[in-house]
């Protein structure tokens, strides 16, 4: 039995390694569905490292709690479109803020997972 956990804990952190890359790959590439992709970072994180704290995967939780408020790709229908407008802005002003953070961290990603 500790054979077969030991191959489903590689086959996972596998999974959780290609997750990361792809997520990566997609906040270099643009903001499509930032806030979805980082919090989706910051979970893959966890489940990776853990603890976020001093990790790659730091500044998507970071980001993940600055922004806990803002409507998620899900929920944008159900909101008003003066709610959309400020939630919208107020993510392009956190981009902005986390782009360098963000880039780092997505690159530290890549070299580290892209290959597992």
């Amino acid at each position: 039995m500790k054979v077969r956990n030991a191959i489903l804990d590689e086959m996972e952190y596998q999974a959780l390694a290609r997750k990361a890359s792809k997520l990566a790959r997609s906040l270099l590439e643009g903001d499509l569905d930032y806030l979805d992709s980082v919090l989706e970072m910051a979970g893959v994180g966890q489940g990776l490292v853990g603890e976020l704290w001093n990790t790659d995967f730091h500044v998507f939780g970071e980001i993940t709690s600055d922004t806990d408020h803002l409507p998620m790709k899900d929920v944008r229908a159900h909101c008003s479109a003066t709610m959309l407008e400020r939630s919208d802005r107020e993510l392009r002003g956190v981009i902005v803020a986390y782009k360098d953070e963000v880039r780092i961290a997505c690159n530290s990603i890549l070299a580290k997972y892209q290959y597992v």
